[in-house]
């Protein structure tokens, strides 16, 4: 989620369920297993992890694995100008005077051969 936040310079809020077993129905419906193979009711069946990031990848709230619970920040969104002078995904390439594209939009033969005589290197297929 940091990456994200950087190369996005935006705020990532990521929101992830926390549950348990008994959150679902009884076996044999649904198995989960796992390396201690724990089915007790109150066993973590998925651990969450919500979190909340600024656009200059700084953890603003979570992540939070222990449970069930309500994440916030205050935003400050004077962030998402500031994070572009360090990372301009966009932006540093905005330079015609130093990098164009030029697309060919011709049909290209996929495969051409260049072994034999000069005359025979220019034959197409």
């Amino acid at each position: 989620m940091t990456h994200i936040a950087l190369e996005g310079g935006c705020f990532v809020l990521s929101a992830n369920q926390f549950c348990r077993r008994k959150d679902y129905p009884p076996p044999p419906e649904y198995m989960f297993g796992g390396l201690d193979d724990d089915y007790s009711p109150d066993s973590v069946v998925c651990s969450g992890g919500s979190v909340i990031i600024s656009p200059s990848g700084v953890v603003l709230a979570g992540p939070n694995y222990e449970g069930e619970a309500l994440i916030s920040a205050d935003l400050d969104f004077g962030e998402i100008v500031r994070s572009k002078f360090d990372f301009d995904v966009v932006g540093h390439y905005a330079r015609p005077d130093v990098l164009s594209l030029t697309v060919n939009d011709h049909p290209l033969t996929p495969v051409t051969f260049s072994s034999g005589t000069k005359a025979e290197s220019t034959q197409k297929l």
